[in-house]
């Protein structure tokens, strides 16, 4: 059992700002949390998005300054490594796999963490 607002699945229910619903000041991102006004996918892109905003949100809530409200894409590429130096790729209804994709996520990946090494 959780004090927070969840789903019927258990995600944790969230307002565009990330704040729980039932909970001002506690923050929920990614594959644990439902938006509430803006249902998406569970995929890493949304979680890594949302990210600063609720870096600001949270300095925000601190400062009892408003928080800022997020709508995220609604379309997303989904590619995901299933080893062995391969992945697969979804947008939509279209989906692609191979090596090539593989190296193309690993590229992705490597640069989004090099941005944290800055």
């Amino acid at each position: 059992h959780t004090p927070f607002e969840t789903t019927s699945d258990g995600f944790v229910t969230v307002k565009d700002t990330y704040e729980c619903l039932n909970h001002p000041g506690v923050f929920a991102v990614g594959d644990c949390c439902h938006l509430a006004d803006n249902p998406r996918p569970k995929a890493g892109v949304f979680a890594v998005r949302a990210g600063p905003i609720v870096k600001d949100n949270l300095i925000a809530y601190l400062l009892h300054e408003p928080l800022t409200s997020h709508q995220p894409q609604s379309e997303f590429l989904g590619l995901i490594s299933t080893g062995e130096k391969y992945a697969v790729a979804s947008r939509g209804e279209h989906a692609l796999e191979g090596y090539f994709l593989w190296t193309l996520k690993d590229e992705i990946d490597r640069t989004w963490m090099d941005g944290y090494l800055k």
